[in-house]
This record gives structure tokens, C-alpha cells and sequence, in this order.
């Protein structure tokens, strides 16, 4: 099953398709966000670029991870229905400011952006999705899946009750 299909499995919920929607309705021109809705649209742009970094965390993108969490963020985004989004130019910024930033950088500005409990559980989700996805996690994703549940503010006991949803969600039970 390729990262797409699996993220897909992953990236349900009431939540989840709340947020995307308060993204989607942020790339149309003109269109006013409550409050509620621009913190909602923040926090999933944030998810994406966790995904993001999660993929990077080795210190490159190779040109295989690039397209399959191209396609990935595409199935997501079919998946929630939005429109305006583009790929290209988001995986552009996400890799200038990683660039920039540093993954440790980069990271604490993915947590800041993700306040509510519902949208930090969403990212951990994803992003270690993204760690899961071809069925070992290297000593690299293992430190950076850690790091991001502490940025988070997840407790042990959370974040492992996650993680073995997760683990359950792409590969059934152990």
C-alpha cells in the first residue's frame, strides 16, 4: 500500500475535516476566516509541513520521498475537497524554510501553530504516519517522532496510545 492510500486511513475525522475545510476556504481570494477557522486553517498547514519535516528528517528529501508525500498531500487534499492548494509551491516554501530554519526551527514553529487538543493529536497522527510508512522507523525518525510529541506537550502514555493506533490503523494488529 503506497503512503497515500495509508495517510488516507489516517487523516479521517470530524476534526480533521473541520480544519482542512477552514484551509481550503483560506486559498480563495477575498474570503474572511473567523477566528476560529484561521486558527483551524494554521493548524493544518502546520500538520502538512510536520509531514514535511517527518520526511526530511534524515537531512534530505530524496526525489522519491518528495513525490510520494506529494501525493499524499494530494489524497488529503482530494480527500477533504480542497481546492487551490498547490503542491509545487507548498513543498517550495516548506523546503526554503527548512532551509532556513532548521529542522529543530522549523519544528517549534509546526507546534507553536497547533493549539487545540483535536489538531495536535491530527498532526502526531500524520507525521508519524509519514515515519511508519514503509514499515521501519529509523533511530532518525524515532528521535524527531519523540521530539515532536514533546513540542506538542504529549504526554508519554499519549503519544504511545497514538503511536499504536497508528500502527494498528497501516498494518493491523501485532
Amino acid at each position: 500500500m503506497v503512503l497515500d492510500n495509508r495517510l488516507r486511513t489516517l487523516a479521517r475525522g470530524v476534526s480533521a475535516d473541520t480544519a482542512a475545510r477552514a484551509h481550503a476556504k483560506s486559498l480563495i481570494p477575498g474570503e474572511t476566516l473567523t477566528t476560529e477557522e484561521q486558527s483551524q486553517a494554521a493548524e493544518f498547514e502546520a500538520t502538512v509541513e510536520a509531514m514535511f519535516l517527518m520526511a526530511a528528517v534524515d537531512g534530505e528529501v530524496s526525489k522519491e520521498e518528495l513525490d510520494q508525500l506529494s501525493a499524499s498531500i494530494q489524497a488529503i487534499s482530494d480527500m477533504h475537497a480542497i481546492d487551490g492548494l498547490s503542491l509545487d509551491g507548498t513543498l517550495r516554501t516548506l523546503g526554503d524554510k527548512l532551509n532556513r530554519d532548521g529542522w529543530g526551527g522549523r519544528l517549534e514553529a509546526v507546534a507553536a501553530r497547533i493549539r487545540s487538543s483535536e489538531g495536535k493529536a491530527f498532526a502526531f497522527r500524520l507525521a508519524a504516519g509519514v515515519a511508519f510508512v514503509d514499515d521501519m522507523v529509523a533511530h532518525a525518525e524515532a528521535a524527531a517522532i519523540d521530539a515532536f510529541a514533546g513540542r506538542l506537550g504529549l504526554t508519554a502514555d499519549e503519544s504511545q496510545a497514538i503511536l499504536r493506533e497508528v500502527q494498528e490503523e497501516l498494518f493491523g494488529a501485532a
